[in-house]
């Protein structure tokens, strides 16, 4: 359940207090967001993204983390994966900058991902895609845009994503791998 709080808070109040909590939270600048931890098929995606982004960047002057803190401005969040530029610290816990950020969609938080994720990764510099990833289906939702412009959306079933900024293309399969689905024969 998420928490309204009764007095307002800075990101820099919420990061101290979430310091001290046992679980991961989001903060969306007024309403503090327990993270859940997710479904099988989720985590698997999750892995699988994280694992091809690690391969497709290495060499490269990018690093693939997943559920790191990313932080902007007055909000929180916890991508599921992102793609940072450069090499960051072993003992960095949070960012304020991505090339790139995936969300993987649950019932519980595709509102969020679909609506306010948009328009919160929007004050990300350096942000060139966004892309949502189903779970129950091999299906993506992509948002790029040039550095500071608009999201042009775009769906995809199959095929290569291309990667704006990174000079690589996500294999969609690949995000799914070892994945079955209800619809398949």
């Amino acid at each position: 359940m998420d928490t309204v709080l009764d007095r307002a808070w800075t990101a820099e109040t919420f990061v101290a207090w979430e310091d001290r909590q046992a679980r991961k939270h989001e903060f969306d600048g007024r309403t503090i967001i327990p993270m859940s931890g997710g479904s099988v098929a989720h985590q698997d995606i999750v892995f699988n993204v994280r694992g091809v982004l690690g391969r497709l960047l290495a060499g490269q002057a990018y690093r693939a983390v997943q559920e790191m803190r990313l932080r902007v401005g007055e909000w929180v969040r916890y991508p599921d994966v992102m793609v940072v530029a450069g090499r960051p610290d072993p003992g960095t816990r949070a960012f304020g900058d991505a090339t790139l950020i995936v969300e993987v969609l649950s019932d519980e938080t595709a509102a969020t991902d679909r609506v306010s994720k948009p328009r919160d990764y929007a004050e990300v510099p350096s942000l060139r895609a966004y892309i949502l990833l189903e779970q129950a289906a091999i299906a993506a939702t992509v948002y790029r845009r040039e550095p500071g412009g608009p999201w042009i959306a775009t769906g995809h079933t199959d095929g290569e994503i291309t990667l704006p900024g990174l000079g690589v293309a996500l294999p969609l399969a690949d995000c799914y791998a070892g994945l079955a689905f209800a619809d398949e024969t």
